[in-house]
């Protein structure tokens, strides 16, 4: 008989690697919450230290020589859930605070409704994996987890590791240089303004370099569309929030996202209707089909307990939000196929772009809102619609992480659920500590986009219908939804240039083209991510020593 001496090891290594994952899992997710939020709350625009953060855990991983494929990525399986739901709940959860309002729930129950909500999008994510997964979607962000993963996990650091490192660690250096000479007021945040100008941003350049030259020129064509409104419509006197409100942007963005959706869930639907048609016209007689294999009764049986899982996730995700915050069973089940469409628009988003779409919030409170007497209601609403979506987004994107390693999803998703428990019990303690240091809507903590939902519920529950929905651009966005897939261009990135500023994109043009003529020369092989991820990780961390300098 021959001798496995490799099993016991092995075996003991991966309960290691399990246990070693959820612990900095927890301890990063506490880290990165703080640091999410309080961006979000500053600029915005919500980044965090993951790429710095999956650095540390290397060394960790290292000491216990555990530093394989799979621990990463269970660690960063917490992480993602968690910050997960902090994105979806800083901006709800920063209105209410500026409302002066209190949340109406207990602690216990406000962290198991963003916990189910974050389960929910996680379990419906199973019935579009295939989609997804062999549809050919370029899966930039994916990409460069894979990238960083797979130079932290190798077992042999050649040349090919220290080339990387190095070019990691200089576009880091570049990046924190030119984030450094921002905050030093040596050179502005913006060359123009926001609106129609160029953003001096490294973040933004690694994000085009992530994306590419397609996706970023995709992307420059909805600038394009948002310079003329601005010029022709608008006089070029509008700053970025009145402007991005404008129907002529809003409205067409948002129907070229949601008809986008539309399509993208008729193709997922469309095998499985094809096929019931065709068992319809032609059923097997009783006795006479073919046998079913071991490995389709596990199939159905998976799907069978994913279907049983996510109807119990659903009653009590409906029973919690009817008894502590007062939705109606009606408008929750109403809102079912609305929070489909905006999953499927937000993976699309990222798995074409590597971005977050985030238009779940407009939509919940443009359709549903009028519905509601509470602001605090309908704000806590919002937050649940949106954490369904990332947690859908976030899923998938992790199990493309996944394929690539051969990593089991079983494992994987008992991370995902452990990371929406601990974002769960995150949200709330983490922006009243926030206000408290702080003070959410001051000018320390301005919360752009907390203002926004702020107005937009207020109009809701006073049943005034928001002036950025116009149905005449609304049917514009769908003609060109229809016409952009018919060529096959991205619609979602053509309604993100719209939707972005113009300086934004002008930066995520350039990194682009940077990827384009290194790629042209020879310069890049598989490094574009990396680099693009010391780019980012720069920008980032030099912004936030002088963000924090600054409030001290």
């Amino acid at each position: 008989m021959m001798s496995r001496p490799h099993v016991y090891p092995y075996m003991a290594l991966r309960i290691d690697d399990r246990i070693l994952a959820v612990l900095l899992g927890i301890v990063f997710s506490v880290v990165n919450a703080f640091v999410y939020m309080y961006l979000a709350l500053k600029l915005g625009m919500a980044t965090g230290l993951d790429i710095l953060l999956l650095f540390f855990a290397f060394f960790v991983f290292a000491a216990a020589r555990s530093a394989r494929p799979r621990a990463f990525l269970y660690m960063v399986a917490v992480m993602a859930m968690a910050i997960a739901a902090v994105l979806a709940y800083t901006d709800s959860l920063g209105s209410i605070i500026m409302a002066g309002e209190t949340l109406p729930v207990p602690g216990f129950a406000m962290a198991a409704i963003i916990s189910m909500s974050l389960i929910l999008g996680m379990l419906a994510s199973s019935y579009f994996t295939g989609y997804f997964m062999k549809s050919g979607f370029p899966w930039p962000g994916p990409k460069v987890s894979v990238s960083i993963i797979g130079l932290l996990s190798a077992e042999k650091k050649g040349p090919e590791f220290k080339a990387s490192a190095v070019r990691m660690g200089l576009a880091g250096v570049t990046g924190g240089a030119v984030s450094g000479l921002r905050g030093l007021r040596a050179i502005p945040e913006t060359l123009g303004h926001a609106v129609a100008g160029f953003s001096l941003s490294p973040f933004l350049a690694g994000i085009g370099m992530i994306v590419g030259l397609r996706g970023s020129m995709q992307i420059a064509l909805g600038a394009v569309g948002s310079l003329l409104v601005l010029y022709l419509a608008e006089g070029g006197a509008a700053d970025y929030i009145a402007h991005m409100r404008s129907p002529w942007i809003f409205s067409t963005a948002v129907s070229m996202m949601v008809i986008t959706a539309g399509l993208s869930l008729f193709m997922v639907l469309k095998p499985l209707l094809v096929s019931a048609w065709h068992r319809a016209l032609h059923p097997h007689p009783r006795g006479q089909g073919s046998p079913e294999s071991g490995g389709d009764s596990r199939n159905r049986m998976s799907r069978l307990a994913y279907g049983a899982l996510l109807l119990a996730a659903t009653v009590i995700a409906a029973a919690l939000l009817y008894t502590f915050i007062g939705v109606p069973v009606w408008l929750f089940v109403l809102c079912i196929p609305v929070a489909v469409l905006l999953m499927v628009i937000e993976t699309r988003g990222r798995a074409e772009m590597a971005m977050s779409v985030g238009i779940a919030a407009f939509v919940v409170i443009l359709l549903v809102g009028l519905a509601f007497q509470d602001i605090v209601a309908l704000l806590l609403f919002q937050g649940f619609v949106l954490a369904t979506t990332l947690g859908f987004a976030s899923t998938l994107s992790l199990h493309k992480v996944a394929d690539v390693f051969k990593i089991d999803q079983a494992g994987l998703r008992y991370m995902l659920v452990i990371g929406a428990f601990i974002g769960g019990l995150l949200c709330v303690p983490c922006i009243s500590l926030i206000n408290s240091m702080y003070g959410i809507g001051t000018e320390a903590l301005p919360a752009p986009y907390s203002v926004m939902w702020l107005e937009m519920a207020r109009s809701a529950v006073t049943k005034v219908l928001s002036p950025s929905i116009n149905l005449y651009f609304v049917l514009l966005g769908a003609v060109m939804a229809l016409i952009l897939y018919k060529l096959k261009i991205s619609a979602i990135s053509v309604a993100l240039g719209l939707l972005l500023p113009v300086s934004a994109t002008a930066a995520i043009l350039v990194g682009g083209i940077i990827r384009w003529g290194a790629e042209k020369k020879g310069w890049l092989k598989d490094d574009a991510g990396i680099i693009a991820s010391g780019l980012v990780a720069g920008d980032i961390l030099v912004g936030l020593l002088f963000a924090v300098t600054t409030l001290l």
